[in-house]
């Protein structure tokens, strides 16, 4: 059995420069950069888009809840024929012309719910409906809640302040609901909107 003598060969070793393993490292960062640069944009747009969701259901709620607390609120011409003062002469009829007007302005089915693709999903509820009726001296209230039931108060004339904070001077009605928008990637989150129209301005 004869012996091989020849020295054992080891595999030759890849040896790389410095400048090699340099630019393979910048190119693994630069990837990975523009793969998060690409991400980071399109959060943003997501959140660009959703935000203007918001805007336009905002400002779309607050013209359909103006004209709502306007329709609702039909003047008494007799008391304004004798006094010349502006009053809604029945709160509980002008809590129905509301709801028929919220109906109709937000285009809600009998269930109180946005139609599909609209900018009002889901349930839409009335949580606060209020009747300011201002004279000389003092402010006669009528307050709806969200299940519509009515509670009336007086207040003197300054006293009276709107859930969104606005003093109440002349004769008005305030309103607030709640509703569903269609948020990122199909979420539904509710919101609310309120809404104080000034009946003498507006006649």
């Amino acid at each position: 059995m004869g012996l091989n003598l020849r020295k054992r060969e080891f595999p030759r070793q890849s040896i790389r420069s410095p400048e090699m393993l340099l630019a393979k490292s910048s190119g693994q960062i630069g990837w990975s950069v523009g793969l998060f640069s690409l991400l980071f944009l399109a959060v943003f747009l997501c959140v660009l888009q959703q935000l203007e969701r918001y805007r336009t259901a905002s400002l779309y709620l607050e013209d359909a809840l103006a004209a709502s607390n306007l329709a609702s609120a039909v003047v008494d011409l007799k008391e304004y024929g004798k006094s010349h003062k502006i009053l809604i002469g029945n709160p509980d009829e002008a809590y129905e012309r509301y709801r028929f007007a919220v109906m109709g302005n937000l285009n809600l089915n009998q269930e109180w719910e946005g139609v599909e693709g609209g900018v009002v999903v889901g349930i839409v509820k009335i949580v606060d409906y209020t009747v300011y009726n201002v004279t000389e001296n003092e402010v006669a209230v009528s307050h709806y809640d969200e299940d519509g039931l009515k509670t009336e108060w007086k207040t003197p004339l300054g006293g009276a302040v709107a859930p969104n904070g606005v003093a109440v001077t002349s004769t008005s009605v305030y309103s607030e609901i709640t509703f569903g928008v269609k948020g990122m990637f199909g979420i539904q989150v509710r919101a609310r909107k309120g809404n104080l129209a000034d009946i003498a301005r507006n006649l």
